[in-house]
């Protein structure tokens, strides 16, 4: 039975494997989290052990130092070695002695690969392998020009007289002049071999490490588990990098190729030991712990089959009894042929909705179209037999406007529309109750429906029951709506008058807000009394304009809006028509240029009435006051640069005269002397004084270069009579005085003949 519904049900198949996917993910998802998990602590673990290896390597950096100190101090108290280091005749018997002594404290210490004796005073050196002096030189010159500190290190490889090898040496310098009195010339050399340092930290090597090195704060080896890694610069490598980076004196991170690296710094000298181990060495058993998570996941999805099975059966039965209410017998066994249980149900209910569609009468759509004709004046029968259909002893009108249409319309196609306006005269039907109105869709956007009212001119019904159908088209729909009900009529011309009314009544979301419900009779704001035009808010607009007071401009348009926000419907769009048409007279003839502001007028005046509300048109007002400011700004800003242009020409044409100022400028452009002043200063970044100057220098330079006539007529050619001051400004301006610079260009042009 179950084989056989995998094999014909898609829906059972693909319900089946959905469960073993998922219960697959599931256990995949917690057996890598688990090994991950598992993973990372044992890396955590031993990096931890490392790491504690590692701070007891780096003992041995101090072990070195003390053994250097205790060495250099003892070679500084035997005077045999003090009197060969610092004597000035070089006298050999002393240095025999001094090497006797060297070669005694050598045997002493048998990591001590060899001691040197470097005396400044005659530039010779000896030492106990037999090194020569030649051999020593670079080191010996970089230790004299370097004399920064007693104690100093350098790694190398030196050739030890006999050995067909390079050794690799720690080499520890200490000068004995940096804490005493000695001479400034002559060192102590001592050379430990790297080798012995290697075994030292080896000692307390982790079996999983695959390289144990340490390096100083240049990154280059002092020692290495591989020697010949001696002295390798590994300053780029991303690893010692990041030791080198960070502030930590210790510890342990993972790097890109699957390796622990594990450091530890040395507080006594500037070394760094590290230790790199992969990660297959660190996790012993991770081969088998592979394995046996692989084998217990296999174990629990093989159980998880079962459970899938169980849970596809369980989850499947309302299906199979559906299609066994639905299907004809027989219809689900034909053969072996493979079914879709879905596509089955979809081919059942759309046969069914074919036939419900079929069966919806044709009378009620006719009942629809015959009440909207009879709402906007059909005749008095179709009255006559509305109440025979619809009996009662009072009727009211109701219009139900759908806010934001021309974004309804341009978000939803026609049929999605037609849904729409289906379902909301379907929901007031059912709110309202079936008999107690009848709805219709009248245009786009407007549902008119007739309800029934009880005795007396005003509606009666609750307004309980149009605000839950408002809040229910917005759940369900997604759509704002108006409400407006008409007047109560009991013959036929007054049941249309309730429609007019009704109509009037959702009108007043222009004025008041879209979104609401409006009684014709019950709310004064259906009233029909005439409001004066705000004439006073029209001229603050206009100076608004003018001023360019933007900030203003946005309150005054407020302002206007507020005062005719009590008009009737019709005559706020009146007084908008007038508002607009007296900013067309304003600014068209004398300021506008642009053709694109010149179009907004015109699409305004034709768009009118389009929107919605008060708030809608106010924004599109503010639009166009703003784009009026930008006009005349631009305007403003043309008329202002051709004063100044005006002004520079003045200047440029009459420099000479000694009485040029800005109140001269100022009377030639009908304008007032601060007020030039701020004008050209804003457009120029210059003061118009500063302006002056500069020309009058610029025609100065050019005389002094041009004629041999003196400084002092050359002065009173460019307008400035006062010698001394053309003087200072002439050389505060260039620098030098104009004497100088005469000569200076008569240099320079005889260089160039």
């Amino acid at each position: 039975m179950i084989r056989q519904r995998l094999i014909r049900y898609s829906v059972y198949r693909n319900m089946f494997l959905s469960f073993v996917l998922l219960t697959a993910g599931i256990i995949a998802l917690v057996t890598v989290v688990l090994f991950a998990l598992f993973s990372w602590s044992t890396a955590r673990e031993v990096g931890n052990i490392s790491e504690s290896m590692l701070k007891q390597n780096s003992a041995v950096s101090s072990v070195i130092k003390d053994e250097v100190y205790n060495i250099g101090n003892s070679l500084l108290a035997d005077q045999q070695v003090i009197s060969a280091l610092f004597d000035s005749n070089n006298d050999q018997l002393k240095r025999y002695h001094a090497m006797f002594t060297l070669r005694r404290m050598q045997s002493t210490y048998p990591y001590i690969q060899s001691i040197g004796l470097y005396n400044g005073l005659t530039d010779s050196y000896m030492n106990t392998t037999g090194i020569s002096y030649d051999q020593e030189r670079p080191l010996l010159r970089q230790i004299v020009q370097k004399n920064s500190s007693y104690f100093n290190l350098f790694p190398r490889k030196v050739t030890v007289p006999g050995s067909s090898t390079d050794r690799q040496v720690l080499t520890f310098v200490l000068l004995p002049s940096y804490y005493s009195l000695m001479p400034e010339q002559g060192a102590i050399l001592i050379n430990i071999d790297s080798e012995y340092i290697q075994s030292l930290i080896g000692g307390y090597k982790n079996g999983a490490a695959d390289e144990l090195f340490v390096v100083n704060a240049k990154g280059q080896v002092l020692t290495h588990s591989e020697s010949e890694r001696f002295l390798t610069d590994m300053s780029e490598d991303a690893n010692i990098q990041h030791i080198l980076k960070t502030e930590q004196e210790s510890g342990y991170f993972t790097d890109g190729k699957h390796q622990l690296v594990t450091f530890v710094k040395s507080p006594d000298l500037d070394w760094m030991f590290v230790s790199v181990s992969d990660y297959k060495n660190l996790l012993f058993n991770m081969n088998l712990l592979k394995w046996s998570a692989l084998g217990l996941a296999i174990l629990i999805f093989a159980l998880s089959l079962g459970v899938s099975l169980w849970l596809t059966n369980h989850a499947y039965n309302p299906l199979r009894h559906l299609l066994d209410k639905m299907l004809p017998a027989g219809k689900t066994k034909i053969g072996n042929m493979r079914l879709n249980e879905f596509a089955l149900l979809d081919d059942s209910y759309s046969q069914l909705k074919e036939r419900l569609s079929a069966m919806e009468s044709a009378a009620s759509r006719g009942q629809q179209a015959e009440l909207v004709q009879m709402l906007k004046g059909g005749n008095p029968l179709q009255y006559e037999r509305f109440k025979q259909q619809f009996p009662a002893k009072r009727y009211s009108v109701m219009v139900i406007l759908v806010d934001k249409l021309s974004t309804f319309r341009n978000n939803r196609d026609a049929e999605a529309r037609s849904f729409v306006y289906a379902s909301i005269y379907k929901m007031a039907e059912e709110i309202l109750g079936d008999n107690e109105a009848r709805m219709a869709i009248a245009e786009e956007g407007m549902i008119a429906g007739v309800i029934k009212a009880s005795d007396g001119p005003n509606p009666t019904q609750p307004g309980s029951a149009f605000m839950e159908l408002q809040s229910r088209i917005y759940e369900q729909l997604g759509v704002s709506v108006t409400i407006g009900i008409g007047s109560s009529a009991h013959e036929y011309d007054e049941l249309c008058a309730s429609f007019e009314k009704a109509c009037t009544c959702v009108q007043q979301r222009f004025l008041h807000g879209a979104g609401q419900i409006y009684f014709y009779g019950l709310d004064e704001d259906v009233s029909t009394e005439s409001k004066e035009y705000p004439h006073k808010f029209e001229t603050s607009i206009i100076e608004a304009i003018k001023s360019q007071q933007r900030f203003r401009l946005n309150r005054e348009i407020e302002q206007w809006l507020l005062g005719i926000r009590d008009c009737e419907y019709h005559e706020a769009l009146f007084y908008m028509n007038q508002l607009v048409g007296s900013l067309y007279r304003q600014f068209h003839a004398k300021t506008l240029r642009d053709h694109t502001v010149s179009a907004s007028f015109s699409q305004f005046i034709h768009h009118i009435d389009v929107y919605e509300t008060l708030e809608e048109i106010g924004d599109s007002l503010k639009e166009l006051a703003h784009r009026l400011c930008d006009e005349m700004e631009e305007a403003s800003n043309t008329r202002y640069k051709k004063i100044v242009t005006d002004i520079r020409m003045f200047v440029e044409k009459h420099y000479m005269r000694p009485d040029l100022s800005l109140e001269m400028v100022a009377s030639e452009v009908s304008l007032s002397r601060s007020y030039v002043g701020k004008l050209f200063k804003a457009h120029c970044q210059i003061s118009f004084n500063d302006y002056l100057n500069e020309v009058r220098l610029t025609k100065a330079r050019e005389l002094l270069v041009s004629s041999d006539m003196p400084v002092q007529l050359v002065s009173e050619q460019v307008g400035v009579y006062n010698t001394t001051y053309f003087y200072t400004l002439f050389k505060k301006h260039y620098k030098m005085s104009p004497a100088q610079f005469r000569q200076q260009e008569n240099v320079s042009t005889g260089a160039v003949q």
